[in-house]
């Protein structure tokens, strides 16, 4: 799995605390027991991760903006930039940020994750508020695949991004 995020953690790399606040801005409103219930996916399907069979392996590259971004408050933030630096250190996980001082770029406009498949061709996946767009033709997938390896090179290595998650918790 490629993800690259804009606007938050990827969900792959958040939590509890700080998905709560993302789903809370979601349009739809959701009950109480909805909101648990999507918390409680997005925390399975992080156990991927570590699965000791077939464990995903995901890219994600991160904008700066979003560790600057106070979501949830202070302590929400600090356990979540705690969290992504964990996460980093797993053998499946190789993390990214986009410093600001890229200024204009390619990608500004919205996010999205590719996914690989052993049998199956590569698809691209795109979330925005009324849903998500899965993006199977092949064209469709070489530009996001482009755009992804463009963005990568552009981003700071996996250790000087772990420095600059550090450096935003210190802040908070």
């Amino acid at each position: 799995m490629r993800d690259y995020t804009l606007g938050y953690v990827p969900g792959l790399l958040q939590t509890a605390g700080y998905a709560r606040e993302i789903f809370l801005t979601w349009p739809r409103p959701r009950s109480e027991t909805e909101l648990a219930n999507a918390i409680t996916v997005r925390m399975i399907r992080q156990h991927r991760l570590t699965a000791t069979e077939h464990p995903l392996e995901l890219v994600a590259l991160i904008d700066e903006a979003v560790l600057l971004r106070p979501v949830g408050g202070a302590p929400v933030m600090r356990a979540q930039l705690a969290h992504l630096v964990a996460a980093a250190e797993l053998p499946t996980v190789t993390l990214h940020v986009l410093p600001l001082s890229l200024g204009a770029r390619q990608g500004l406009s919205a996010s999205f994750t590719l996914l690989s498949f052993a049998d199956m061709p590569d698809l691209t996946y795109v979330e925005h508020p009324m849903g998500a767009v899965h993006m199977e033709k092949e064209a469709d997938v070489v530009t996001a695949t482009l755009a992804f390896d463009q963005l990568r090179s552009l981003a700071l290595n996996p250790e000087d991004s772990v420095g600059l998650i550090r450096r935003a918790a210190e802040r908070l």
